[in-house]
């Protein structure tokens, strides 16, 4: 997968090599973001992320038309591999993503946009990570390794095998069958990045599971395909 693997992602060995202040972590709506936390490297203070070199790493590539075929290919290739149709990029949502992380990027506040902020009615999930450190493919991989706690046959909110649906809620709305738009954007912070998801229509429904038939979904009024 373009943009590095998510597999790098899940190996403690990677976190313990970086030795950066503050891990990744991700966020679905209605869920607290995970952190990782580990040693901060000699000499520089907490919470900065020092050049991709200064950790034996390059710079993860950037640029939008990677971020797009990286966040197409990773939520396409997971709903092909559960039988629900592919998702559409859309501009729009792209666009009202964008505005949102260079918010957060700004602010370096890490929290879902409020419901009435979105300019589109949708979902949102959230990664928050060092800067230029990670790749697209590993921004996304963080959502698909909810994988391994999804109770397929459960409806919202059992849907881990945890006992908490915030711990599947990213991949759930990757995979939620009434889904068909998404748009992602990256917004750099002075020392963190900020990729936001936008989904529509909004997954994670209660009393619903991601792969339940669903109506038909209304189109976007704002000029999305």
């Amino acid at each position: 997968m373009a943009g590095g693997s998510p597999n790098l992602f899940l190996r403690a060995g990677l976190w313990a090599a970086l030795l950066i202040a503050t891990g990744a972590q991700a966020a679905s709506d209605s869920a607290p973001g995970s952190k990782a936390v580990i040693a901060a490297p000699v000499n520089v203070p907490t919470g900065v992320v020092m050049p991709a070199a200064y950790y034996g790493m390059e710079e993860a590539p950037r640029g939008e038309p990677l971020l797009r075929a990286v966040m197409l290919d990773a939520h396409n290739g997971e709903r092909a591999l559960v039988g629900v149709p592919a998702l559409e990029w859309d501009e729009a949502l792209a666009a009202d993503a964008a505005r949102y992380a260079a918010d957060m990027a700004q602010s370096g506040a890490f929290r879902h946009s409020p419901r009435g902020s979105r300019a589109i009615p949708s979902g949102e999930n959230l990664w928050m990570g060092p800067r230029r450190l990670y790749g697209y493919g590993v921004m996304v991989g963080a959502f698909l390794d909810e994988k391994k706690l999804f109770r397929i046959e459960g409806k919202l909110p059992d849907l881990s095998t945890s006992g908490r649906w915030q711990d599947v809620g990213h991949y759930t709305q990757m995979i939620w069958r009434g889904t068909r738009k998404v748009g992602c954007a990256l917004g750099e912070g002075a020392n963190y990045e900020y990729l936001v998801c936008r989904y529509f229509p909004a997954g994670n429904a209660f009393g619903k599971g991601p792969l339940d038939e669903e109506a038909a979904p209304v189109e976007l009024a704002s000029g999305g395909r």
